[in-house]
């Protein structure tokens, strides 16, 4: 009577095999990964390049202006001309926002303004069909462009979470909404 047995693999042999196709899927994988990556890098450079405006008194000793009254759903722009985007191919320093976004909070009995969101403003026309600047990796910003005040405005909510999304233009969470 014959039997036959198949080849037992061995335990090294198994894990390099397993380590080959790891590195097989990651090279399929990386450039997502790479992006998020960046994406990652570069929203906490803006975070820690505006984190000294969680005082609004910071901000408007570096030329920081309020540029609207609240807004619902964003909440207070302070807004500093000289960063705004004026072209399409301008080169833009995300750790320079254009504008910053304050909600409020409100208790014992006074009102404080919250440091939420870091705002990239492009100076076109309403008009504007012309492509968008593109400051971050990835496409998790586009199509976030709006038009408002003049500008159209990216906004990347470095500050505080926002339900909608990292660059969704308006928040609802209470400090950046009416109460």
């Amino acid at each position: 009577m014959s039997t036959s047995r198949t080849p037992e693999v061995g335990r090294r042999t198994y894990l390099k095999g397993l380590g080959v196709g790891a590195l097989s899927l990651g090279a399929f994988a990386s450039p997502a990964a790479a992006h998020r990556g960046a994406l990652q890098r570069e929203l906490a450079s803006v975070r820690a390049a505006t984190s000294k405006y969680a005082d609004v008194r910071k901000a408007i000793a570096d030329g920081y202006v309020l540029g609207s009254p609240f807004v619902p759903g964003m909440g207070y722009h302070y807004v500093n001309h000289h960063y705004i985007i004026e072209n399409y191919d301008d080169e833009v320093d995300i750790t320079k926002p254009a504008a910053l976004v304050y909600g409020k909070n409100e208790g014992n009995g006074k009102e404080e303004l919250v440091l939420g969101a870091a705002e990239y403003l492009f100076d076109e026309v309403q008009e504007y069909e012309g492509p968008f600047p593109d400051p971050f990796h990835g496409d998790s910003d586009d199509g976030m462009w709006g038009f408002a005040g003049g500008h159209w405005g990216l906004h990347a909510w470095v500050h505080v979470n926002n339900p909608a999304g990292t660059f969704a233009p308006f928040n609802s969470r209470p400090q950046f909404n009416e109460k």
